[in-house]
């Protein structure tokens, strides 16, 4: 028997950035991301001395590890690259929950 399709709202999208919105830092779509709603955690996830996580009502987008030597701004950087990646491409990072 075939399934008959179901009626859904559209997903809500994560960008919801307001129209006139400017980035003030070097970080664009974490700022982009934390305007639209989400948030950013930054610090120790045990055992993990040092992680960074963005997530939204929708869940997750990135979760990255700190490495050995990375400076604070360098895992900033790839925090805001993995935000881009997620918003705009649709592909999350997970270095934390790696199986």
């Amino acid at each position: 028997m075939a399934r008959r399709p179901i009626n859904r709202p559209p997903a809500a999208s994560r960008r919801r950035v307001r129209d006139n919105f400017t980035p003030s830092s070097g970080w664009p779509h974490i700022e982009a991301f934390v305007e639209s709603g989400g948030n950013i955690s930054i610090g120790r996830v045990a055992p993990i001395e040092c992680a960074a996580v963005a997530a939204d009502d929708h869940g997750m987008l990135a979760a990255l590890v700190r490495r050995n030597d990375e400076t604070f701004a360098s895992l900033m950087q790839r925090l805001d690259d993995a935000v881009d990646k997620a918003m705009n491409h649709d592909a999350f990072t997970d270095e934390i929950n790696v199986r």
